[in-house]
């Protein structure tokens, strides 16, 4: 009973932390052009870094905390501020649907730098993946652009090597510790580098709701959905809950066609079906 009941709760976080993972792109959009998207996304890793650390139970050794700093860069200030600048400059679907596709990349990558071996219909799916890639990308409509489309793919695939470079430090320390430390270091470092170069913009100029938005990319989306997912991986495990990535393109898609008004093409649809079989393999 204890098992089905500590599953369920699992099943719960997991759906928590899909619908949270699939708003960011649409919840966003509005406040592009009225928020520069590095505030918003050094801000967003600042209050989701403290929130995570509220649950972090292992210190971490101090020669390790400028490596997860670097390799939580790659997350925080360069994967997630091109994902920001994908939907300032393409739909949100869009911008949901190629940051989803990092899986692809987490494959190649532990290819290339870790020496994985894998059968050979994950190395086909990993090609499958590129070519989904390619259809949904000449699949643009309205909204999109080619600028946006790029900021998206390298979204994807930054967080793709921040991932392959930061299991070394996830096996020593678990997921939720290096998450946290890494977001929470590395949105310092962020803010200091706007700081310097005079472009850390706090908005003035936008109403309570704005504001709203901001402090729920980085207390929900960034904090609370990290915790969800983390806790619930440790119930079902890290394949089990991977899995609601591929789910991301299809709900980010539904809440920008319904609250966005976004439209899809068919070629769209086929690169969205092609990327997510490709990740099933």
């Amino acid at each position: 009973m204890e098992k089905k009941y500590a599953k369920a709760v699992a099943y719960v976080y997991l759906i928590i932390t899909l619908l949270a993972f699939s708003s960011i792109e649409v919840i966003s959009k509005p406040l592009m052009g009225k928020v520069d998207p590095f505030f918003m996304t050094s801000f967003r890793f600042l209050i989701g870094g403290l929130f995570m650390m509220l649950f972090v139970k292992k210190d971490i050794e101090v020669e390790d905390l400028v490596p997860l700093t670097m390799i939580g860069a790659l997350n925080s200030i360069i994967s997630m501020t091109s994902l920001q600048l994908a939907v300032k400059f393409s739909n949100a679907s869009t911008a949901a649907t190629l940051v989803a596709s990092n899986p692809i990349f987490v494959s190649f990558f532990a290819v290339i730098l870790l020496n994985e071996k894998y059968s050979w219909i994950k190395y086909l799916g990993i090609v499958l993946g590129f070519v989904g890639i390619v259809i949904f990308s000449a699949g643009k409509i309205s909204g999109d652009s080619w600028i946006g489309i790029f900021y998206g793919i390298l979204a994807a695939l930054t967080f793709g090597l921040y991932t392959v470079l930061m299991r070394r430090y996830t096996k020593k320390y678990g997921p939720l510790t290096v998450t946290a430390y890494s977001s929470l270091c590395s949105s310092l470092i962020y803010i200091l580098i706007l700081a310097v170069l005079g472009k850390f913009t706090i908005p003035t100029d936008i109403s309570l709701s704005g504001w709203s938005i901001i402090v729920y990319l980085g207390l929900i989306v960034t904090g609370v959905a990290y915790v969800t997912y983390f806790k619930a991986m440790e119930v079902v495990g890290a394949t089990q809950a991977s899995r609601i990535f591929f789910l991301k393109p299809v709900v980010a898609t539904l809440f920008a066609v319904l609250s966005l008004g976004e439209t899809i093409s068919i070629v769209k649809i086929i690169g969205m079906a092609t990327v997510l079989f490709s990740l099933t393999l």
